[in-house]
């Protein structure tokens, strides 16, 4: 079975904006999001839509694989 990592992936968002240009705040502004929403991505809580998800990695200037952690049955049977 193959999933997202909500947790891994909100740090991974977390990074991102911190190492943008851009701040909360600015970020929800220009997705139009509350900055609840985006801490709940934050903490692992939930996970952004895939535009907003497409739309936050432009504006961090990230590609959306940088910015999701996938967990997949391959990667386990590989370490195997």
């Amino acid at each position: 079975m193959s999933y997202i990592d909500q947790e891994a992936t909100g740090k991974l968002l977390r990074l991102a904006v911190k190492s943008s240009n851009y701040s909360v705040a600015e970020i929800c502004k220009e997705m139009n999001i509350s900055t609840t929403s985006i801490y709940n991505w934050f903490r692992g809580d939930s996970l952004p839509s895939i535009d907003n998800l497409f739309l936050f990695a432009e504006l961090v200037g990230r590609k959306v694989d940088d910015i999701v952690a996938y967990v997949s049955d391959r990667n386990k049977a590989d370490a195997a």
